[in-house]
């Protein structure tokens, strides 16, 4: 016959090694001693997304749909595009995004948001009510095309 009791028992509250334990410990004390120093010390955050001067920018009304389609219009209410779902899926996530921020602050869904392309080619949009940002440059480039064009294109009338 097969014997197929275990040759090592583990004890009930040992699951878990107390050199893996301590090596933990060690980890986030030394993770807290670093945040600490950089704290401390006033070092710049190297992650912060540089800020260039304004080239250009336009003030956007987005009239998304769940299904993707989207209809951007000036601040003045004319429309400048008209897309379907397949060509405004980008658009629209990015508006869905904004209306939940708008919504957590408890904001008016209504109100322009601010397109802009600074000198070190970066394309940004930002919501004056809430105080919410992207930068677009993240997203890909054919995202960002997305956007860019609304910058140049002329007003199509209601």
């Amino acid at each position: 016959m097969t014997d197929l009791t275990p040759t090592q028992t583990i004890k009930q509250g040992e699951m878990i090694s107390r050199a893996m334990i301590r090596a933990t410990c060690a980890l986030i004390i030394g993770i807290l001693a670093l945040v600490s120093y950089a704290s401390f010390t006033g070092r710049t955050p190297s992650a912060v997304v540089p800020e260039g001067a304004v080239v250009k920018s336009r003030m956007i009304i987005i009239e998304a749909e769940n299904s993707g389609a989207a209809r951007i219009l000036t601040a003045e209410g004319e429309l400048i595009m008209d897309l379907s779902a397949k060509q405004g899926g980008f658009i629209s996530s990015i508006d869905r995004s904004l209306r939940r921020k708008r919504l957590v602050a408890g904001l008016s869904q209504e109100g322009p948001v601010l397109l802009t392309l600074d000198d070190l080619k970066r394309l940004k949009i930002s919501d004056p009510l809430s105080g919410w940002s992207a930068d677009l440059m993240a997203f890909g480039s054919s995202n960002i095309g997305a956007f860019a064009k609304l910058l140049d294109a002329s007003t199509k009338g209601n």
